[in-house]
């Protein structure tokens, strides 16, 4: 058993999670133990297969063989998945548990500061997310580990690009872009483009925004990252979209529709179908707009059912994904206009605009892209 956990730990390094789980594959029932479960869920989470990692991680966690640093790592990883996934609730959750079981053990303190930190920013409390992330970003660069600089500027680049400052957020993502090079990873490279393509396309740079993500796509092709194979099928089809290729942007989309859905990614598909009726608005086929951004909607606000997402609470609605729903209703808002329902679209309208300040977000300013 210890050979075989000792081999895939190696294939997981070399980013090989299809061969780990073989090996782990051949575990008997009696040998599984908390390590090869967390090993297993490393691997789901690698391919992009986060719910599977998820029920990984939680039968770990149960197991009395799960010691307390092997905790601490289930833990930070459990919030990265769920952070993944939208999960915001269960992210700030694992991640907090994490943090107190990293100082109280002195294990992994900057990892789980990190998680937590990112599990913040997901929940669009950027007043807290930011500091901590400039203060790692320091110690991560003081110790010269690379490959963590160029995460905290990745995680960086998506926050400022969701306050709309965009010449910092293509800076980070630029530099996370460089750092993940010079430590040699070409995945977290892959991701820096990812965002930076992401960034360039709202920030108006459309043509260059092409660039990144076809990099980044190629870079892909073949992997058994399946997140990251959708995510560049469904970032080159926006591109393609504002350009007003739309036949080809439809193709991509449904491309990154089968993959989403084979990873059952709820919130990520709701941009692909929000993508797919914002071709549908620009031919001028409303009905089928429509019923594209009723599916984003459903999947923005409840991912693929109860098991996997957060239903609407109360007055103050958590979503999944509050961006996601904010540029969904302003899409609705426009078809219902152009179709004659003026009231249901200014209602519409107005609800995005309430709820974008909600979340201090500036989406209502996105309808462009």
């Amino acid at each position: 058993m210890l050979e075989q956990i000792k081999k895939a730990r190696k294939f997981l390094d070399a980013e090989k999670p299809a061969a780990a789980l073989k090996i782990l594959a051949g575990l008997k029932k009696n040998e599984t133990c908390a390590e090869a479960l967390f090993l297993r869920g490393e691997a789901w989470r690698q391919a992009g297969e986060f719910n599977n990692a998820l029920a990984c991680y939680d039968r770990g966690l149960k197991l009395k063989s799960c010691g307390r640093e092997l905790r601490l790592e289930i833990l930070i990883k459990k919030a990265a998945a769920s952070r993944a996934l939208g999960l915001t609730s269960a992210a700030l959750k694992a991640a907090g548990s994490a943090l107190i079981l990293a100082r109280s053990s002195g294990f992994f303190i900057p990892e789980a500061e990190l998680e937590l930190a990112l599990a913040h920013r997901l929940a669009g409390n950027f007043s807290r997310a930011e500091p901590a992330l400039k203060r790692l970003h320091v110690l991560y660069r003081r110790r010269g580990d690379w490959e963590a600089v160029s995460f905290v500027l990745w995680s960086l680049g998506g926050l400022w690009r969701l306050q709309g400052r965009y010449k910092l957020s293509i800076k980070a993502f630029e530099g996370s872009a460089a750092f993940a090079a010079k430590a040699g990873d070409k995945a977290a490279r892959g991701y820096a483009l990812f965002g930076l393509g992401g960034v360039k396309r709202v920030a108006g740079h459309i043509e260059s925004a092409l660039k990144p993500y076809r990099e980044a796509r190629a870079m892909f092709s073949g992997s058994s990252d399946i997140f990251a194979r959708a995510y560049a099928e469904c970032g080159m089809s926006n591109v393609l979209r504002q350009l007003g290729r739309l036949d080809e942007a439809l193709k991509g989309y449904k491309r990154a529709h089968k993959l989403y859905s084979a990873i059952k990614d709820g919130p990520d598909l709701g941009f692909v179908e929000w993508g797919i009726g914002e071709v549908y608005k620009k031919r001028g086929e409303l009905a089928k707009a429509e019923g594209a951004f009723k599916r984003a909607e459903k999947l923005f606000s409840s991912g693929f059912g109860r098991s996997v997402g957060q239903r609407p609470l109360g007055r103050h609605p958590r979503w999944i994904e509050p961006r996601g729903i904010i540029l969904t209703k302003l899409s609705m808002a426009q078809v219902n206009y152009l179709l004659g329902n003026t009231a249901k679209a200014e209602k519409l309208h107005f609800t995005a605009l309430k709820e974008a300040r909600r979340h201090g977000l500036y989406t209502y300013l996105e309808v462009f892209t």
